[in-house]
């Protein structure tokens, strides 16, 4: 039960991904921020905890094809948005991309 557990988590996480990454890509910055405002940054941290490679890899996620998929121009539009408050996250990204 735990493979299919992890793989319906997978599958959930997967879409939570694309549909960020589809968000960050075609939205402005400015739209951005307004939609982040109100988000807390520290749960954030705390979520992301939660996925290292390792982690992605039991829930059936491709790193490699997620590092595909952000680019460097990604990366500055989070950190833009994000701020000074988003460099932790934007090390978190990193470091599970690599």
């Amino acid at each position: 039960m735990s493979d299919f557990s992890n793989y319906l988590q997978g599958q959930v996480t997967k879409r939570k991904i694309e549909k960020g990454l589809e968000i960050l890509k075609k939205e402005n910055p400015d739209e951005l921020r307004r939609k982040l405002k109100n988000v807390d940054i520290n749960e954030v941290l705390q979520k992301m905890d939660e996925y290292d490679k390792t982690r992605l890899n039991e829930l059936g996620i491709d790193v490699a094809e997620l590092r595909s998929k952000v680019s460097e121009a990604d990366i500055q539009k989070a950190r833009q948005v994000l701020g000074s408050d988003g460099e932790a996250i934007i090390r978190k990204i990193r470091d599970m991309l690599r």
